[in-house]
């Protein structure tokens, strides 16, 4: 490494270097708030040195190494260390031109900072910092002075550029001209260079440095590490090929979601849970990313990659499968929240555009699984989804060669624990006829699918429809009036599944007669649910409602939510597995692993089921005794369960025990 002290402005001003952002940096993703900070201390540093006092500021460290430039055009110094505040400082520079009437300033600043002299005009060398791929076509508008068009609008380049704009200028601009700011502000800011040579020095690895550096600060996503790994230490030909063919259309397809897909993916691979993609699970999920792909190459591991990102897309985003009756199952899973299905799903989707299932088969799969995500909400069921759903994964090539894949996939659900069963009737039943099902999150979902049912027509999501109180939420005196022989009823079952109904018009109805409401739900209501055994009633009270909803309730178990008869009576889960602690499953062979109750007290993770403590092996929970003994801390029985009482990296191994 050579360092070196610099003044920024002088390091952006050399004509024979051009600055690169490679493609496996992140995007520019600043926020007002660290503009707003960047600007106060630009403006602090000039009205000191302005004021005939002296004072400098110094910026941080900028990182680079030298790549092969074109002939002919300057420098191509790529950037490992720094993008965020250089493509600030430019778009502040930008800023102060476009507002300045000095024409004589405004061609110091494009000729000296924002592009190069030196760089032919038609060439990417001709601006001085070289965005990613995705803020490129912003920030070449901004340094050419021209109107970005549609999304680039919204760009953190393109917003960022503009409060520099309006800071400037209007009532919030500082007490002086902007060209001061520059002059005796951002001139005195000074960084420290340091300049990689990795042909001469192995060790001065870029990949390393920038993951050492970037442990700092605003961590990286897993998205960005992930980027990082497979580009960094190719050639910047092959770097920008990856990055254009594979990983630009990823993001576009998954805008902010590259992360969780990541984390599905891997999912996928091993067939097992991992942790949400979170800030705090990035560095955790992607040293377990690197340990799963270890030995795949990196340009067939960004193609398989891009290649999956299509079918999740599918599933988060909506975009089309080409068979609009897949999508409306999607749609449906996607609805209803179940991530946890996810990297399953993806799996079931590839082996579908690859021809191994049919479109029958697809769709048998997808109702299948609704039925079981829809009956587990009806009774409050979701435990274990997030470790078992994505074990699944294991076993689509078995559904893939099943005769029957829609009783093969049913007895993988009922063959877990009895956290993870298929409901069946009787608990669906029972949990459908007391619960209020107005508030149910779901009870314009599974109302819907009762229309599809029995029209064959989903009513659109996005139409005029809303859920219906036949007996209505706030019964005016006629109506209490129909009530008066059995008042308590309207407080017992205004909620009731049997007294809701879909409707395409609601504002009107509120507190008409059951006769006015039957006249409208008969004449002008297209949807049948609306009709089916509620216009056959001569009047709505409590009979009317629970043998409404005695039919709805067996309709829905029948018709919308129907298990294999043989399941419908049954127990469908087996008896629960123990499962016992393995440091192998949890990928911590080697690791150090630490004390709950004293956190200077660590231990070295030596097999699958021992530590190293003292120079002694140790199984955990022995280990913990023997600590609690020396606490004075230990319990009369003196059993314990070691898993509970020790974490790594902030995490429990109870709790990662639950997470494979």
């Amino acid at each position: 490494m050579v360092p070196n002290e610099s003044k920024l402005l002088e390091l952006l001003s050399n004509h024979n270097v051009t600055f690169f952002i490679p493609p496996y940096q992140r995007n520019y993703e600043w926020d007002r708030e660290q503009c707003e900070a960047f600007l106060t201390d630009v403006i602090k540093t000039a009205k000191v040195n302005r004021s005939g006092g002296y004072v400098e500021h110094f910026f941080g460290s900028v990182t680079y190494f030298s790549d092969n430039s074109a002939f002919g055009q300057p420098s191509k110094l790529v950037l490992i260390d720094g993008q965020q505040r250089i493509t600030t400082t430019m778009l502040f520079l930008a800023a102060v031109r476009d507002l300045t009437d000095d024409e004589g300033a405004k061609a110091f600043i494009n000729d000296n900072y924002l592009k190069n002299s030196k760089a032919s005009a038609d060439t990417e060398y001709k601006i001085k910092l070289k965005q990613t791929e995705t803020d490129w076509n912003v920030y070449c508008n901004i340094i050419f002075s021209q109107e970005p068009e549609g999304a680039d609008k919204n760009s953190a380049v393109y917003q960022n550029y503009l409060f520099f704009k309006r800071s400037l200028s209007g009532d919030r601009k500082p007490n002086f001209n902007a060209l001061d700011l520059i002059q005796h502000g951002l001139n005195k800011f000074s960084v420290i260079t340091i300049e990689l040579r990795p042909a001469q020095n192995s060790w001065e690895n870029p990949q390393e440095i920038f993951e050492s550096m970037n442990s700092l600060g605003k961590s990286l996503s897993l998205a960005d590490l992930v980027r990082n790994y497979l580009l960094l230490g190719m050639s910047a030909s092959k770097q920008e090929t990856l990055y254009k063919q594979y990983w630009l259309p990823m993001e576009r397809r998954l805008p902010k979601r590259i992360s969780d897909f990541i984390r599905d993916y891997m999912q996928l691979e091993t067939c097992k849970a991992h942790y949400k993609a979170t800030p705090t699970n990035y560095k955790f999920l992607y040293a377990s990313f690197k340990a799963i792909f270890d030995k795949s190459p990196k340009t067939d591991l960004t193609k398989g990659l891009c290649q999956y990102s299509t079918y999740y897309a599918y599933i988060v985003t909506g975009a089309t499968t080409e068979n609009p009756k897949v999508d409306g199952k999607l749609a449906d899973i996607r609805q209803i929240g179940v991530t946890t299905s996810y990297s399953f799903l993806m799996g079931l989707l590839a082996s579908w555009k690859e021809k191994r299932l049919t479109d029958t088969d697809m769709l048998t799969l997808l109702d299948v699984l609704l039925v079981y995500f829809i009956r587990r909400r009806i009774i409050g069921v979701t435990a274990a989804e997030n470790k078992n759903v994505p074990e699944l994964a294991a076993r689509i090539e078995d559904i893939e060669q099943a005769e029957d894949k829609k009783a093969y996939l049913y007895q993988l659900l009922s063959s877990q624990e009895s956290n993870s069963r298929v409901p069946n009737d009787a608990e669906v039943e029972r949990q459908l006829s007391a619960m209020n099902f107005y508030n149910f999150k779901y009870a314009r979902l599974i109302l819907s699918m009762v229309e599809e049912s029995l029209t064959k027509l989903r009513p659109k999501a996005d139409g005029p429809l809303s859920i219906e109180h036949i007996m209505p939420q706030e019964p005016n005196a006629q109506w209490k009036s129909a009530l008066k022989d059995d008042p308590a009823v309207h407080d017992e079952l205004v909620h009731n599944i049997g007294n809701l109904t879909l409707i395409t018009h609601n504002s009107e109805l509120g507190n008409k007669s059951f006769d006015e409401k039957k006249k409208i739900y008969k004449e002008h209501e297209p949807l049948q649910i609306a009709r089916t055994e509620i216009i056959n009633r001569d009047t709505w009270n409590r009979a009317s409602i629970e043998n409404r909803a005695k039919w709805m309730i067996m309709y829905i178990l029948r018709e919308v939510l129907p298990i294999p008869e043989e399941m419908r009576h049954a127990n469908n889960f087996s008896a629960k597995k123990p499962r016992s602690l393995s440091f192998s499953e949890l990928s911590l062979l080697d690791e150090y692993i630490t004390f709950t109750k004293d956190k200077s007290i660590k231990a070295q993770v030596v097999s699958d089921n021992e530590v190293l403590f003292e120079g002694k092996r140790w199984r955990l929970s022995p280990l913990t005794k023997e600590l609690e003994t020396r606490r004075g801390t230990v319990t009369k029985s003196g059993s314990y369960q070691g898993a509970a009482y020790w974490e790594y990296d902030g995490n429990r191994l109870v709790d990662m025990m639950n997470t494979i």
